[in-house]
């Protein structure tokens, strides 16, 4: 039976490629620090989960990148696991799709493990899902969210610091949907027969709407806001 988790020789193995100095002595440190808590197997040796590796690459750059003490490293983490997610989190998180992705060995997250994995309240999801921002679906544990909700989940909870709640965000699922049954109308035509050849093409030709699509949208509000702030924009 395969197993779902590492040994802690494994992890050092699979980060040194980012952390070259890593090494057993230094997890077994940052557990001792309260930084990480890895479950034990019967036996008495450590096991480390993928959101486990993820919060120990995590603990690291925020090491190297912001040069921050452990003890304000252990604070920022704290707050990081009530939901809360601190400037410098945000950055190395958002840089790395560490803590923000923990879908390496799985297509969705029950939705009880969103605080855990996700950082996320189950009571934010759930209002997501009410405003129909997220879909949840029927899994083993229950409701789980999707691998593309997730980066939903997480932009929505960053948009909470301007005072954005999920029921102002609704305007952008209802364009989203207007805008992909706009692009299947104009795209069904030409790639009606799927193919390997016309399937990457269409592949292709999604991300180049996409990100066009994206740029226009940004010229657009930030024309509009021009009009509102003259001085600023």
């Amino acid at each position: 039976m395969a197993r779902d988790y590492l040994t802690i020789g494994e992890v050092v193995e699979k980060l040194q490629g980012t952390h070259p100095d890593l090494s057993i002595s230094k997890i077994r440190f940052l557990e001792e620090e309260g930084l990480i808590s890895p479950e034990r197997t019967a036996g008495g040796y450590r096991k480390f989960a993928q959101a486990d590796v993820a919060r120990i690459d995590l603990i690291l750059r925020l090491q190297r990148e912001h040069f921050l003490p452990l003890a304000v490293i252990r604070d920022r983490l704290a707050d990081y696991d009530k939901g809360k997610v601190p400037v410098e989190l945000r950055q190395v998180v958002g840089a790395v799709e560490t803590v923000s992705l923990p879908l390496e060995d799985a297509e969705t997250v029950p939705l009880d493990d969103a605080p855990s994995q996700l950082g996320l309240p189950t009571s934010f999801i759930k209002e997501l899902a009410e405003y129909g921002l997220i879909e949840l679906v029927d899994g083993a544990k229950g409701p789980e969210l999707g691998r593309a909700d997730v980066h939903i989940a997480h932009v929505c909870w960053d948009m909470r610091r301007f005072g954005v709640e999920p029921r102002h965000l609704r305007m952008y699922e209802t364009f989203a949907e207007r805008e992909s049954t706009f692009f299947s109308q104009i795209l069904m035509p030409a790639f009606r027969h799927r193919t390997p050849e016309t399937r990457q093409r269409l592949v292709e030709t999604l991300g180049e709407l996409t990100e066009l699509t994206e740029q226009l949208t940004s010229h657009l509000v930030r024309r509009a806001l021009g009009r509102v702030f003259e001085d600023v924009m």
